[in-house]
C-alpha cells in the first residue's frame, strides 16, 4: 500500500498529519540553498533600468542557447538541420531564428529534451494548465527554488504578503478522499500555516461550511485559483457577509482574471487582488506589482508577444531561462496577452510589461452536486494518464458529460480506469461519464485547444 492509499483510508485528523509532513518535506526543497539570496536579488534587480535588465537577459539567453545546443538532444539536432551556430543567438532578437516550439512536440517524445548524461538530478513538475495536453516536464532543484524565489519576489512581496503569514489554499490537489459524506473539505498543513481546501466539493449546499471555516481561520492570505476565490467572494456578497473574512491580500492565478471578478472580490474582502501567470514548464512569470501594472521577470523567461489572427491580444511564446534540466526555447503556451504602452511605468521599475492577460476563456463543469469544476483544476485529472494525446469535456446536461479522448495506439483499458479514477476525485460520485475515443480532439475555428465546452447556463446546477 503507497502513501496515497494511506493518506486515502486515514482519519482526517491523520490527514492533517500527512499534510504536514508533506509541508516539512517541501520547505527546505522550495526554501533551501539559494532561496533567500535570489529573493534579495531580485528585490534589488526589479529597480534596474530596463536597458539593464535587458542585457542582463541577453546573457542568461546566451548560456541556456549553448547549453541546448551542446547538451540536449533535440536542440542539438535543430541547430544542426538549420545549420545555426548558438553563437548566431546573441540577444532576444535573434530567437526568430528558431522554430516556435508546439507542446504536441515535447509531449510526443519529451526525453529529447532532456540532457546528456551526467545530469543533475530532476523533479517531476506539475503542468496544470488549462488544456487537456498533458506534457510530462521536469525540473533541477534549482529551477524550483528559482521559481519559488520569483513568485516569493514578485507577486508575494509585491501584495504585501510574508513567509509565515495565515495561508488559505484554493488549488487543484484532490485532498478529499472519495468515500468521504460530508466535510470537512479542508486540511490543515501546519508547516506551511496553511487550510487548504478542497476546490472540488465548493457548491451552494457547502459554501456556509468553507465560509464558517475561513471566518473561524481568518488567514492573512487567501490564494488560489480564480473561479474558487470568485465563488466564496460571491457567496459572502450575496448573503450580505462583507467583512466576515478579512484576509490582507489575495493572491489569484491559472484563470482568467476579468474585471468584473476582480471588483466582486476584492468587495467582498476588502482588500486589494494580485493576478499573476506562470506555466508548470517555467518558461515565464508575469504578475501584478502594488500599482496594478503587470511585469515581466526577465531573468525568468523571454516573453515574444506574437501576431495572432483569431482575435484580440497577441500569442505568448515563451523562452525558459531558470531551467536546465528540460529546456524550452519559444514555446507556444497558446496563452494570450496585449502589450502595454510603451510609456514610464507608474511604479518606476524598469521591468517590461504587458497590459493585460487574456489567457484562455474556458467554459466549466457543472456537477450534479452543485459543484463549479473550471479548466485549471479539471487540467489534473488528465496530467499523469499515460498514453494520452489530447482531451476535450463536453457537457450538455447537468447529469452527464462526454470525455473525447484522442490517445495513442498503446492506450489500455487500465489507463481508461485510471483517467475515471482521477475524474471521479474531481467531479463526485453521481455525474456520469462517457469516455469516446477520437481520431482527433475537436479546436475552435481560431485553431485553439479548449478542454471544457458546456452548453449549460451559468445557473445550471445552482441549489
Amino acid at each position: 500500500m503507497n502513501l496515497s492509499d494511506l493518506y486515502q483510508r486515514a482519519p482526517v485528523p491523520v490527514q492533517n498529519a500527512f499534510a504536514t509532513g508533506y509541508g516539512m518535506k517541501e520547505l527546505p526543497r522550495r526554501h533551501g540553498g539559494q532561496f533567500r539570496r535570489e529573493v534579495f536579488d531580485l528585490n534589488v534587480r526589479q529597480w534596474w533600468p530596463e536597458e539593464e535588465l535587458l542585457l542582463d537577459q541577453d546573457s542568461r539567453l546566451r548560456s541556456m542557447v549553448t547549453w541546448c545546443a551542446a547538451r540536449v538532444p533535440y536542440y542539438r539536432d535543430v541547430f544542426s538541420e538549420l545549420g545555426l551556430d548558438p553563437r548566431d543567438i546573441r540577444t532576444a532578437a535573434d530567437l526568430s531564428q528558431l522554430p516556435i516550439l508546439d507542446k504536441e512536440i515535447v509531449r510526443a517524445d519529451p526525453d529529447r529534451f532532456l540532457p546528456d548524461e551526467p545530469r543533475p538530478k530532476l523533479i517531476a513538475q506539475t503542468t496544470g494548465g488549462t488544456t487537456g495536453t498533458p506534457v510530462r516536464y521536469w525540473a533541477t532543484l534549482a529551477a524550483v527554488r528559482a521559481n519559488y524565489a520569483t513568485y516569493e519576489a514578485r507577486c508575494r512581496s509585491w501584495a504585501g504578503v510574508r513567509l509565515g503569514q495565515r495561508m488559505a489554499s484554493f488549488h487543484g490537489q484532490p485532498i478529499i478522499p472519495e468515500t468521504q459524506q460530508g466535510g470537512p473539505y479542508w486540511r490543515r498543513n501546519l508547516a506551511f500555516n496553511q487550510v487548504y481546501f478542497s476546490v472540488y466539493h465548493l457548491n451552494s449546499l457547502t459554501l456556509a461550511d468553507y465560509v464558517g471555516q475561513l471566518e473561524k481561520f481568518q488567514p492573512q492570505v487567501i490564494a488560489g485559483y480564480t473561479s474558487a476565490v470568485h465563488r466564496i467572494a460571491r457567496g459572502l456578497l450575496d448573503a450580505g457577509d462583507i467583512g466576515r473574512v478579512q484576509p490582507t491580500a489575495i493572491l489569484v492565478s491559472s484563470e482568467t482574471l476579468t474585471p468584473a471578478v476582480r471588483e466582486d472580490i476584492q468587495t467582498a474582502f476588502g482588500c486589494r487582488v494580485t493576478n499573476a501567470y506562470s506555466l508548470g514548464e517555467l518558461v515565464a512569470f508575469i504578475s501584478e506589482c502594488d500599482h496594478g501594472e503587470l511585469h515581466i521577470s526577465t531573468s525568468y523567461g523571454i516573453v515574444e508577444l506574437a501576431e495572432n489572427s483569431a482575435g484580440p491580444g497577441r500569442e505568448i511564446i515563451a523562452t525558459g531561462l531558470i531551467n536546465k534540466g528540460m529546456p524550452l526555447l519559444r514555446y507556444r503556451t497558446g496563452d494570450l496577452a496585449i502589450p502595454a504602452d510603451p510609456v514610464p511605468s507608474a511604479c518606476g521599475r524598469g521591468l517590461p510589461r504587458v497590459s493585460e492577460i487574456i489567457g484562455r476563456v474556458d467554459d466549466v463543469v457543472r456537477t450534479p452536486e452543485g459543484a463549479t469544476v473550471g479548466p485549471a483544476p479539471m487540467s489534473l485529472a488528465f496530467q499523469r494518464v499515460p498514453n494520452l494525446r489530447r482531451a476535450q469535456v463536453r457537457q450538455d446536461s447537468l447529469e452527464e458529460i462526454t470525455v473525447l479522448l484522442e490517445v495513442d495506439t498503446a492506450f489500455s483499458s487500465g489507463d481508461e480506469e485510471f483517467l475515471v479514477g482521477e475524474l471521479r476525485k474531481r467531479l463526485g460520485p453521481s455525474i456520469r461519464l462517457l469516455i469516446e475515443k477520437v481520431p482527433t480532439v475537436p479546436r475552435t475555428s481560431g485553431g485553439k485547444e479548449r478542454l471544457v465546452v458546456s452548453s449549460l447556463t451559468p445557473d445550471a446546477g445552482s441549489q
